[in-house]
């Protein structure tokens, strides 16, 4: 990253919490990284967990209300059955997304 001179902006730094010091420096010599793309790669991959968690839930809700709305065209909604049809269908396009973005095939 350039500062407004075109130098480079001083570094994030990282202090381990006192008594955590060896624990940390195993961790980064275990994973064959060196420090900064250890450190790197360990707060985007949570972000990326925690993200996906959320893509599940969200996935697992939508698949909920699909059975739902599947179950009341079935009871016969009448007029609303087109409704209740397209609404299935969006919701289909919805969880094609959330399954694209967790990097899932159908």
């Amino acid at each position: 990253m350039a500062g407004s001179n075109g130098k480079r902006s001083p570094p994030v730094s990282y202090r381990p919490p006192k008594g955590r010091e060896a624990e940390f420096a195993q961790a980064v010599a275990a994973s064959g990284l060196s420090t900064n793309a250890f450190i790197t790669q360990a707060v985007f991959r949570s972000r990326n967990k925690i993200e996906r968690a959320l893509l599940a839930k969200l996935l697992g809700q939508a698949q909920q209300i699909g059975d739902e709305l599947h179950e009341a065209q079935l009871a016969g909604a009448g007029e609303n059955s087109l409704l209740l049809k397209e609404a299935g269908r969006a919701l289909g396009e919805i969880r094609s997304g959330i399954m694209s973005l967790m990097e899932r095939r159908r």
